[in-house]
Formats: structure tokens, C-alpha cells, sequence
């Protein structure tokens, strides 16, 4: 496995991150070689649908939005990331659009950007390297291909009910060195800037900003109870509620800072 110029490393561990529209999460596997892992994790489509249900939902959650401080850690945390960019294969309605928001739910991460007025966070540091015609390291199957020491976030074919895919890798000291999402372009409408009339359609920042958390080290908390976090496994058509974190999102950046 190439190293990518890092010979302190132990081992090197991959954790993958899932954003579906699903009843269930996709499964844990394991890729070969040496010492590499991948564990699965869903963001699961919950009913109802419709953008009546869903203006309810994000009502009620905004109620404890600021109140709920709950959070999950992974293994691994972010450092200084410099990530890059594949448009081959953006839809055409938000070919002009979606990388502003990839950059704009990157940024909402590394600077802990939320919803209740908490200060901003210099934890961690993600850096645009500009765009490339690499791709990312996650097959149009949900697995992980190997970690090339490139973070790329691109578009591509991704198993039924996948919106999209994340493969993090982390050295031994827990500290991530690349991070791929691929984007689903085959199967979901996406907008950008929310359409006045909304109906299946997935929201770009939400997505990204979910994806994003887990690169830098959240899991999922409790769909039912934890219903404002970001972090839930569960979202819905025409959401944009969650594009911004919630209490719980934004200490768990705070406790990764301390591990």
C-alpha cells in the first residue's frame, strides 16, 4: 500500500461513510491487504416524504437544536486536509454551483459554523487544492479501491440508495491523510439553492456537510432522539435544516480537538 510519503505509519486504517436512502444500513466489509479496514456507515431516508412532512420534522428538531449537545467519536481526526475536486460528471443543474457548495460545507466543518452561536473552531485545518482528473477511491460497488494520498470529492455510479460515499484513511496516531467522497449521479436530483417547489430532490450542503463530519471523526448519533444533530443516520428529501451543525455536532469537533 503506497504511504504517501508518511514512514512513520504503523498501520493505516480506512473508514467509509455511506449517505443512502435506505430502511437499513449498508454492511461492514473489509478490503485485503495490509492491515486496512472499512466500516460501513448509513445516512438512511426516513418516511414520511413530501415537503410538508419534512418542514414539520426539521420544526420540531430545530427545538432542541441548541439544547442537545450529544455526539459520537470515530478513531480518527482531521489535522490539516487539503482536498481536491473532480466536476467530470456534476449534473447539468448544478454544474455551475456545486462546487461553491462542497467548499461551503467544508468550510462549515473546519470552522464549526452552527446554529447556536457558538465561536468559531481552529481544531482543524481544510485546504481546496483546486480541481483534478483523479478519481475518487470508491467504486461504483460502495468499497473502498486503495488510498493513492489524495483526497478528491467527485461524481460517479454508486449502488442503489447510495447517495454518496466517503473512504477516510488514518495513520496510526489517529490522524486522517485522505479522504475521497463520491457523489451519486446516476440515481438522485440534487439542488443547490433550494427549488420553491421541492419534491425528491436532495440537498447538496446537507450531504456534504454529514460527509464531511465524518472525515473529521463524528459518527452517527440516535436518529429519534438526537433528531437536529447533523449527524443523524436518517434524512429527508428538500431537508436543508441540517446544513449548519447543531449543539451536539459542534462539541464533538471540540472533543476530537482534545483526543
Amino acid at each position: 500500500m503506497r504511504r504517501n510519503g508518511i514512514t512513520a505509519l504503523i498501520a493505516t486504517v480506512v473508514a467509509a461513510s455511506a449517505v443512502v436512502v435506505a430502511e437499513l444500513p449498508i454492511s461492514s466489509s473489509a478490503t485485503t491487504g495490509e492491515q486496512v479496514f472499512v466500516v460501513s456507515e448509513a445516512f438512511t431516508f426516513d418516511e414520511p416524504t413530501g415537503e410538508a412532512n419534512t418542514s414539520a420534522t426539521a420544526a420540531a428538531a430545530a427545538e432542541t437544536s441548541c439544547t442537545d449537545s450529544t455526539y459520537a467519536l470515530k478513531s480518527w481526526k482531521v489535522g490539516t486536509l487539503t482536498w481536491l475536486y473532480n466536476g467530470a460528471g456534476v449534473p447539468a443543474n448544478i454544474a455551475s454551483t456545486a462546487l461553491a457548495t462542497i467548499t461551503t460545507s467544508t468550510n462549515t466543518v473546519a470552522k464549526g459554523t452552527n446554529r447556536c452561536g457558538q465561536a468559531n473552531l481552529t481544531t482543524s485545518t481544510y485546504t481546496y487544492g483546486g480541481t483534478t482528473t483523479v478519481q475518487p477511491q470508491v467504486s461504483s460497488t460502495g468499497t473502498c479501491t486503495g488510498n493513492d494520498g489524495k483526497s478528491v470529492t467527485g461524481w460517479g455510479a454508486l449502488p442503489s440508495k447510495v447517495l454518496a460515499y466517503t473512504c477516510t484513511y488514518y495513520n496510526a496516531r489517529g490522524v486522517v491523510v485522505a479522504s475521497d467522497t463520491l457523489i451519486d449521479n446516476v440515481a438522485y436530483t440534487w439542488f443547490t439553492t433550494k427549488p420553491a417547489t421541492c419534491s425528491g430532490q436532495y440537498d447538496l450542503e446537507t450531504t456534504l456537510t454529514h460527509e464531511r463530519l465524518h472525515t473529521a471523526g463524528l459518527g452517527h448519533v440516535d436518529q429519534a432522539k438526537n433528531a437536529a444533530q447533523t449527524m443523524t443516520p436518517a434524512s429527508s428529501p428538500c431537508d436543508t435544516s441540517r446544513r449548519l451543525l447543531g449543539a451536539g455536532d459542534y462539541a464533538g469537533l471540540k472533543a476530537l480537538a482534545t483526543k
